[in-house]
């Protein structure tokens, strides 16, 4: 079995070289921070408890990627495309506008300060996610499960809410006025 710092380098010497396919690469626990990966394919990977901050992973393919415990502060991640395990993830900080993430797992995730702007979370279980100072302007959040997610300060206008539980959910003053006049679109 190789060593993650091996597997790394190669990564990187592939990625140099014009190789974009990384299918169901192990780098749990890696430091990639601040690694460019623009356009890679990591689908199925693991990269559950890596350190991932500051990152460029402009249009990366993570469908069906492994980021449980993963640290994700000011990643770059827009347009990305997102498997299910997130779970626990901390985001803090990190640009997942228009990014794909409908039935990803959530739960418990450290989303504060994070852009999701016209990002799809239809579907989501985002559970005990902190979304403090969250930009979810625009996101699809139908059919979500926020139940006792902490929302302070987030910016919900325009986002759709259709059918979303947000029992025991903790919205404040400003995310609620964020919702506008009807409460943001709720039914279902």
């Amino acid at each position: 079995m190789l060593s993650i710092d091996l597997v790394l380098d190669q990564l990187l010497r592939d990625y140099a070289q014009g190789k974009r396919e990384f299918v169901g690469l192990d780098l749990g626990g890696a430091n990639l921070s601040r690694v460019n990966l623009t356009g890679a394919v990591l689908k199925g990977a693991n990269l559950s408890h890596t350190n991932l901050s500051g990152a460029n992973f402009y249009e990366v393919d993570l469908s069906e990627a492994d980021l449980s415990g993963a640290y994700l502060g000011s990643v770059i991640l827009p347009e990305a495309e997102f498997g299910r395990q997130l779970y626990g993830s901390v985001l803090i900080r990190t640009n997942l506008g228009r990014a794909n993430l409908s039935h990803a797992n959530l739960y418990e995730a450290n989303l504060s300060r994070s852009t999701l702007f016209q990002a799809n979370l239809s579907h989501a279980d985002l559970r005990k996610a902190n979304l403090y100072r969250t930009n979810l302007s625009g996101a699809n959040l139908s059919q979500c499960k926020m139940r006792q997610a902490r929302f302070s300060g987030v910016n919900l206008a325009e986002a759709n809410l259709e059918g979303s539980d947000l029992f025991e959910a903790i919205l404040d003053q400003e995310t609620q006025q964020s919702l506008g006049p009807g409460g943001g679109n709720t039914a279902g």
